[in-house]
């Protein structure tokens, strides 16, 4: 159902990102250019390093090695240029996909990506029943996160309504912030997808668990520190000839043991931090990105403030345990390893380093991880926000239940979109929606559904105009059967309505959707079980709407002095057929269309049935 005005300023933003994505492609065809021509240049120079020598110079004079330096100079450097325009590719790679993500969700082409299937909850509150996840889903058009963090903190967003006004606009005033952020978001999206990407071991880091590093005692600095007295002393005194060299040798071996003592215990703690250091690394990179940004909005400062501990920045001291790793990973290569260890106690210093900065900024990591979960959770609702600039932000009621002008459905396109009105007015607490089958009493239930999940997230609606109370909600569309519970569909569905009136006996106040209830019983069971229903729901002050096909269930709003209230949906019939215009009336539907279609698809005889 129904979305908003004017299709001008996605237009504008379409072209906008068209734009964008050229000049990006201008910089991925430049780059490409540079690394072909750098392969050829590291080649030759490579090749040069190795001959030119000898071609130009009599073999090893200083001219030759001269000659031989700066040629394998050239070439090292060119190796390290590879790297970098590695690098630029592949973070241009990442912008040009999100602008082609945009492109296509602005036309409301789906693409098969992270589509959150693997969030679906039956049993969540309201998020299988208006669809959040899953194809096609309201995840997946306005997923725009890199990490499997940031993928989780959106998901945990969708499932989770914010009740607090405050908190709400807190949320309101930073995603508006960010959706003006854009070439921030952008950057952060790409540097957040080369963090992903360099998880090679296709692992999450688990900021969480931390290395056992026990057996780093008290003892172990000092006995570091006597080790380094002996070896400076043994040094000088063979320098000067009063030991024998043989000392050095002795004094390699007494490393060797010494770092062999723990080396179980050392080789557990490098496999749970190896190969982390450029993982850590681009983290730092993503970190300094947020704090280098100017932010305004209070939300927001708290976050950039989250990620400062002892008057350094979260940057600079992430960038330290990836140094520590990598310093680590030397120990990889055997012979330095060897070496390493034999004369200067590396793995010792190492896990010496690594234990004091655990036991510094161990519990941060874990904070500072959630901390850009939270920002590229908020990036996809920004994005979302800037995309449709004619969507509106809800304002917020202490006794207004939902008001909304031209409300739709934001997953359909603006050309099929159609929007509607809705209110409650003061006395009113249940709307009764009826309409023939195909009508859009289902389709318009989702749109009040997602209107509130955005709504509770500070997120803009597909509104002109939306004003509501924020209040625990749930649902009630889509119940099923359970096989390995021995639980019928009809039972489901009870439990399901028993939870809703517990709910309310337990909050006080609560909004539901309720659609097609009890289809599992006779019609007159049916027609009286959700007269009970209606009556006991009103009576512990819940409030929401209820699409049925009974349309004695009208009557309900004299009996109940207008608490309960009627809108419909028509049918239209013409010489042409069948046709739909999804408006939301006020009244109980008079059209029924069930045999009329039983009768084209030749069902059953016809009769010339009136309608």
């Amino acid at each position: 159902m129904g979305a908003t005005n004017g299709r001008q300023p996605i237009e504008d933003r379409s072209q906008s990102y068209i734009s964008s994505r050229n000049e990006w492609q201008k910089k991925e065809t430049r780059l490409s250019h540079n690394f072909v021509v750098n392969a050829w240049l590291r080649l030759l120079f490579f090749v040069a390093a190795f001959a030119v020598p000898f071609l130009l110079c009599e073999p090893w004079t200083t001219s030759f090695f001269i000659v031989f330096a700066l040629s394998f100079g050239a070439f090292l450097g060119l190796v390290w240029r590879a790297n970098r325009i590695s690098y630029e590719r592949m973070y241009v790679a990442f912008r040009l996909q999100l602008l082609n993500k945009e492109i296509k969700a602005l036309g409301h082409e789906w693409v098969d990506e992270a589509d959150g299937a693997d969030l679906i909850e039956m049993e969540h509150d309201y998020a299988h029943d208006l669809d959040l996840f899953g194809k096609g889903s309201l995840f997946q058009f306005i997923n725009r996160t890199a990490t499997k963090g940031g993928y989780l903190s959106l998901g945990k967003k969708l499932k989770t309504v914010l009740l607090n006004a405050s908190q709400i606009r807190a949320r309101q005033t930073a995603i508006k912030e960010l959706a003006s952020l854009n070439d921030f978001r952008q950057h952060y999206y790409a540097l957040a997808a080369i963090v992903e990407k360099g998880n090679k071991r296709n692992r999450q880091l688990d900021v969480s668990k931390q290395p056992d590093l026990s057996f780093i005692t008290g003892w172990t600095k000092y006995l570091i520190a006597v080790f380094f007295l002996l070896l400076g002393a043994s040094v000088l005194l063979v320098a000067i000839g009063v030991w024998s060299a043989n000392v050095i040798m002795w004094l390699f071996f007494l490393g060797l043991m010494l770092a062999g003592i723990h080396l179980k215990k050392i080789n557990r703690v490098h496999n749970e931090v190896s190969s982390l250091g450029n993982y850590l690394h681009r983290y730092a990179r993503l970190i300094k990105h947020v704090e280098q940004t100017d932010m305004q909005s209070p939300y927001l400062v708290e976050l950039k403030q989250g990620l400062e501990v002892d008057g350094q920045t979260a940057s600079e001291v992430m960038q330290r345990l990836a140094s520590h790793i990598k310093l680590f990973d030397q120990r990889l290569n055997m012979l330095s390893g060897v070496l390493l260890n034999g004369f200067l106690l590396w793995d010792l210093i190492v896990c010496f380093r690594l234990q004091g900065w655990y036991q510094k900024y161990g519990d941060q990591l874990v904070r500072w991880m959630e901390t850009l979960d939270e920002l590229e959770a908020l990036n996809s609702l920004a994005t979302f926000t800037y995309n449709h600039p004619n969507y509106v932000l809800p304002r917020l009621s202490t006794d207004v239940i939902f008001t909304a002008t031209e409300l739709g459905h934001p997953l359909i396109s603006a050309e099929e979109r159609v929007c509607n009105n809705f209110d409650f007015s003061e006395q009113q607490r249940i709307c009764v929606i009826t309409g023939a089958n195909m009508a859009g009493k289902s389709t318009f239930l989702r749109t009040v559904g997602v209107a509130l999940v955005l709504a509770g997230n500070g997120c803009v609606v597909p509104a002109r105009e939306l004003e509501y109370k924020p209040l625990p909600f749930i649902t009630n569309m889509r119940a099923v059967d359970n096989l390995l519970k021995h639980e019928s569909y009809f039972f489901a569905e009870l439990s399901r309505l028993q939870m809703i009136v517990e709910r309310l006996k337990e909050h006080g106040e609560l909004f539901f959707i309720l659609d097609e209830i009890l289809k599992g019983t006779n019609s007159l069971d049916k027609y009286q079980g959700s007269v009970a229903l209606i009556k006991q729901l009103l009576k512990y002050n819940g409030c929401g709407l209820v699409a049925t096909h009974d349309l004695e269930l009208g009557q309900l709003s004299e009996e109940t002095q207008g608490r309960v209230f009627n809108n419909c949906f028509e049918v239209n019939f013409d010489n042409e057929g069948l046709s739909f215009d999804y408006k939301l009336r006020t009244g109980v539907t008079q059209s029924h269309n069930a045999t009329y279609l039983m009768e084209k698809m030749g069902l059953i005889p016809s009769e010339n049935v009136r309608f």
